[in-house]
């Protein structure tokens, strides 16, 4: 069996790799998806899905189902609360997040976990469990990696796989395995969560976060009168045999808020400490971690799973090139260089919201309270918050495989590409087809997308410029768009971010810029960036015409 025929094996079943075997079965991509666990999880855990997310959730068919099982979250209600009363220090509101899904949804992972299955049955990918992967091993000169797995009942299967994806969680056989440091630290205090329901006046379109004397505590809501409740600084002493009870959450609650609630039907709690550890190295020759195997933070931001998902997303396109000969190898290097800055700074980003909203030191509690509403108030500062917040100012601008020559408007190679109405023609072999559409529906999760901006002509098909693009052209899909003459915010939004000159942009299956260019130069700098990173494929289509 060639390396190329080998299955992909992915270690690990939370979102994380449930979204690593969903991509590669959908680029058509040979993988085994195995779990250690005899049944799925029930429990909440991960609640927050962003707005990045459930953009690259939509073109994959799955952001309809997210919002339709999970509540939206337009604000976040900060509040003062010493000694029964107390006021609202300030809401912060996500409608300035530039995305339809100017909003946080929470749902619960049990929830999202379910979502991603049935996609995976779909695409007649089986969850393997239990089945635990309990050694491996990558020779020198090895085009592939060879894993232990130990089925229920004791036996032992060895298993060629061509990659592996690691996604076990913060607990990687892996990770120890390749000797790989977790960096970071673990965070002194003890947190206390719980899931019931509650009567109260609590809004359900925000979450609430307190600050008091007392400590941090913070409400996310669940839907239908259900909340998720995290505080610090437990009232009884955390024991492994033991979980708060619902009493204990009622009274934390009553002692650090002045907006009366009532507890009831509690359906899980949990004691927890917050790590925040990374890897420096996310691929070792053949074998790549993400999500909590690779990175673990504070739950502050609802950042972690998301994160873990668009690692996933970020590897198995150029994964499935590679393996499918359309790309050369050194594609693969580039999870590693995209990735690990923006590791860095979820992490950097989390820890800092975690000392600001759960510290107990009397003078940057003074400073939360009374200068943080003056700060947060203006709108660079929400604008930037919520962009943060919500991923979409991710980007990969020092990425290797992010080109910029010459831009006019706000974007560069390595920034995510932004929504909008567009007009829109695509070339097929001659025959024109005009129409308004939304920018994303024309952006390709499974291949390369090509860009035309402000383009006055099919300049990009005469002939100087295809035979210097042609032999990529069965890796890409064409369009030559324009901003909506007839609607002026969409028009000022197009120019804003693509700028009023003509431009090629190259857009990655994972809807990433990968290259600009302005000048009269852009194809000749495009080809020489195309043969860099890809491999000329025969465009079947053309053949057929």
């Amino acid at each position: 069996m060639s390396p190329e025929t080998k299955p992909v094996l992915v270690a690990g079943a939370g979102p994380t790799g449930m979204t690593a075997a969903m991509e590669l079965a959908r680029l058509g991509v040979p993988v085994r998806l195995i779990e250690k666990t005899a049944e799925p999880a029930t429990t909440s855990r991960a609640i927050g899905v962003q707005a990045r997310t459930l953009e690259l959730l939509e073109q994959r068919g799955l952001a309809e189902r997210f919002v339709q099982a999970g509540v939206r979250c337009v604000a976040g209600s900060i509040y003062f609360s010493r000694h029964g009363s107390g006021r609202r220090v300030f809401r912060l509101e996500f409608s300035h997040i530039d995305s339809r899904y100017n909003y946080i949804l929470f749902i619960s992972q049990a929830e999202t976990e379910r979502i991603l299955r049935e996609r995976l049955a779909k695409d007649g990918v089986t969850i393997e469990r239990p089945v635990e992967m309990v050694a491996l091993a990558q020779r020198e000169q090895s085009t592939g990696v060879t894993v232990a797995l130990r089925h229920s009942g004791g036996s032992i299967e060895e298993v060629e796989a061509s990659y592996l994806i690691c996604a076990e969680g913060a607990q990687s056989i892996v990770r120890s395995t390749l000797g790989l440091e977790f960096r970071g630290k673990e965070f002194s205090e003890t947190y206390m969560l719980g899931d019931f329901y509650a009567d109260s006046n609590l809004l359900e379109t925000d979450f609430h976060i307190f600050s008091s004397d007392y400590g941090f505590l913070a409400l996310f809501p669940l839907g239908r009168g259900r909340f998720r409740l995290i505080a610090s600084n437990p009232l009884s002493e955390p024991r492994e045999d033991t979980a708060p009870g619902l009493e204990e959450l009622q009274d934390v609650y009553d002692m650090r808020s002045y907006i009366p609630a009532r507890f009831h039907d509690m359906t899980w709690s949990s004691w927890f400490r917050i790590h925040s550890r990374m890897i420096e190295r996310l691929q070792q020759k053949r074998i790549f971690l993400g999500g909590d195997a690779a990175h673990i933070h504070s739950p502050a931001g609802a950042q972690g799973m998301n994160t873990g998902i668009q690692d996933m997303i970020n590897l198995c396109w150029k994964l499935a090139m590679v393996m499918q000969g359309k790309a050369s190898e050194r594609l693969l290097a580039t999870y590693d260089e995209d990735r690990i800055p923006v590791i860095r700074g979820v992490l950097t980003r989390t820890e800092g919201l975690t000392h600001a909203i759960g510290s107990e030191n009397v003078v940057l509690r003074t400073i939360f309270n009374h200068v943080a509403p003056l700060i947060v108030d203006t709108e660079v500062v929400k604008d930037k918050s919520t962009a943060q917040m919500s991923q979409i100012y991710l980007n990969y601008q020092e990425s290797p495989l992010s080109e910029t020559h010459g831009h006019q408007g706000h974007l560069c190679g390595g920034d995510r590409i932004p929504d909008m109405t567009v007009r829109a023609l695509k070339m097929e072999f001659g025959h024109e087809s005009k129409e308004s559409a939304r920018l994303f529906s024309l952006l390709d999760p499974s291949g390369l997308t090509l860009l035309h901006v402000n383009a006055d002509g099919p300049a990009w098909l005469e002939a100087s410029v295809q035979s210097k693009l042609a032999a990529w052209r069965g890796l890409m899909n064409h369009w030559r768009i324009a901003p909506v003459e007839s609607d002026p915010a969409e028009r000022r939004h197009f120019v804003d971010n693509f700028g009023p000159e003509p431009a090629l942009v190259l857009v990655r299956p994972d809807s990433y810029i990968g290259f600009i260019g302005t000048s009269e130069s852009a194809a000749d700098r495009l080809a020489v960036y195309l043969d860099k990173w890809f491999r000329p494929v025969i465009d079947n289509r053309e053949e057929s015409d």
